[in-house]
C-alpha cells in the first residue's frame, strides 16, 4: 500500500515581507501552497496565492455541500403515503378547528 506525502509547510519569518516581499510573493505563487509566516519563532500568519485560496475555498464548499448531502439523507424521514399524508393534515386541522374540506376560498 503506498502512503499519500503531503508537502512540508512553507515556514519563513515574517520579516521577509519587509525584506524579501517579491520571494515571499513568488513562492506563494509556484507553489500554491500557503506560505506561514512566523513572528519569534511562533506561527502568526499564512500568505497565499488568491488562485489557491480561490481552489482551496472551493473544494471546502464542495466538501460541506456533500457532508450536508450525506446528513440529509442518513436523517431523511422514510416517504409516506398520499393517504397517511392525508390522515396527518386532517389530524393537524382537527387540532386547529379548521374545516379543511370546504371548497371555499379565504380572501
Amino acid at each position: 500500500m503506498r502512503a499519500f506525502a503531503t508537502a512540508l509547510p512553507v515556514i519563513r519569518p515574517i520579516t521577509d515581507l519587509r525584506t524579501q516581499l517579491n520571494d515571499v510573493c513568488v513562492q506563494a505563487t509556484e507553489t500554491q501552497e500557503p506560505v506561514v509566516l512566523t513572528k519569534n519563532g511562533v506561527s502568526s500568519y499564512v500568505l497565499m496565492d488568491s488562485n489557491a485560496y480561490e481552489s482551496a475555498e472551493r473544494r471546502n464548499r464542495i466538501y460541506l455541500a456533500l457532508r450536508e448531502a450525506e446528513i440529509e439523507e442518513r436523517y431523511r424521514p422514510e416517504a409516506i403515503s398520499a393517504e397517511e399524508s392525508d390522515a396527518k393534515m386532517h389530524e393537524i386541522f382537527a387540532l386547529w378547528n379548521i374545516d379543511y374540506t370546504s371548497n371555499a376560498k379565504v380572501d
